[in-house]
This record gives C-alpha cells, structure tokens and sequence, in this order.
C-alpha cells in the first residue's frame, strides 16, 4: 500500500481585549495556550474520523463505502442491539481484531451500548480500571464522533503526520485597532487511512 500524505493547516484564532488580559491571573495566558492546543488537536481527531480527503485529510468513514451485511450493519429499530454488534464483530478482518477498538461517542456507549446483553443475559461491556471493555477490545469515548455511529477497527492501520509541533503565537499588533490581543495555534496534519478494510461501522442508517 501506497500512502501520499499532503501538508494541511490547522488554525485556531482567539482574541481578548487588553483589558481582560490585564485583569487575569498570571497562569491565565498559560492555560489559553493549553486550551488552544487542545483544541487543534480535537480537531485533527475529527479528520481522522471524517476527514474527506478533498481538501483536507482523509479519515475512516470516507475511506470506504460502507455496506450493510459486508462492512457494517444498520440498526433495525433507533437503538442497535447486542446481536447486531456480535454481527458487526464478525465482519473485521481476523487479522485486525488484535488491535481493534471501538470509537463512539460518550451518548452512544451509555444510551445504546453500556446495557446491552446477549441471550445468554451475559453483559456486553465490562468496566476495566478507569475504561470499557465491550466485545473483548477496548472502548475508546471520542466527542468527535456523531451521535449514533459506531467504528470497530485497527487504528495502527491509521497513518498520520504532525509534520509540524503546535505553535501558539501572540500578537499585540494585529488587534492594535481594537485594543485586543490576538493568539493563534496552528498545526501542519494530514492522514490517510493504509488498510480501509481494517474498519467496520455501524449505525441507524449507514451513509
């Protein structure tokens, strides 16, 4: 496999008046630049999940076109079931079970899955230190998934470049006519997805 990655910015862009900044504590400026790297952060896991590819990183859901009863499975009713996801389970690749986790957001996992039993009434998600367990592989919470939609798959199969660190910068002469401070994060990213069959999805109606 053959992945070509490209050069995408990531930019995060706040403004405070001189005011505010002269009224905070002194670890305010310290934790703004932590918060604004978090949040260029939140935003390359969103490509890796959504990202196109046109113009932006390529994540898991464009990287392949999901089908029920092959590569995923649609719910038969607002909320999927313990026999559905038995079934999404059988669709990954042996090869990349190993490695699998589970990616949904923290609604998903507690309104459809954290219940869930099979026949036998033997729960579906264990409670291991401070994560979950579903199925024998890991749970991973991410706010960047949808509400609804569930990803099983090898994220080592996830090719990623951060090809530049995070810079937070600070400018006191771009906001100088509006008596702001200007900060800015910003970030080089891109990623593609090497093996697009190492993922499976499940979701109400698959896309």
């Amino acid at each position: 496999t053959t992945i070509s990655l490209s050069a995408y910015e990531i930019v995060k862009f706040v403004r405070f008046s001189k005011s505010l900044m002269n009224m905070a504590v002194d670890a305010f400026e310290a934790k703004l630049v932590e918060k604004i790297a978090e949040q260029i952060i939140i935003k390359a896991e969103y490509y890796i999940l959504y990202g196109t590819g046109s113009g932006m990183p390529k994540g898991i859901d464009k990287a392949q076109t999901w089908s029920d009863g092959s590569n995923g499975v649609d719910w038969a009713s607002s909320a999927v079931t313990a026999a559905e996801l038995i079934e999404l389970v059988s669709y990954l690749p042996g090869g990349h079970y190993t490695n699998a986790k589970w990616v949904m957001n923290h609604k998903t996992f507690f309104t459809s899955c954290y219940a869930l039993r099979d026949d036998a009434k033997y729960p579906l998600v264990k409670e291991v230190g401070d994560g979950f367990v579903m199925l024998g592989r890991p749970v991973l919470l991410c706010d960047s998934a949808a509400d609804g939609e569930i990803f099983l798959g090898d994220f080592k199969q996830v090719v990623a470049n951060l090809s530049e660190d995070i810079i937070v910068e600070r400018s006191d002469a771009s906001g100088f006519a509006y008596n702001a401070v200007d900060f800015r994060g910003s970030c080089i990213f891109d990623c593609d997805i090497a093996v697009p069959t190492a993922f499976v999805k499940s979701e109400a109606t698959l896309a």
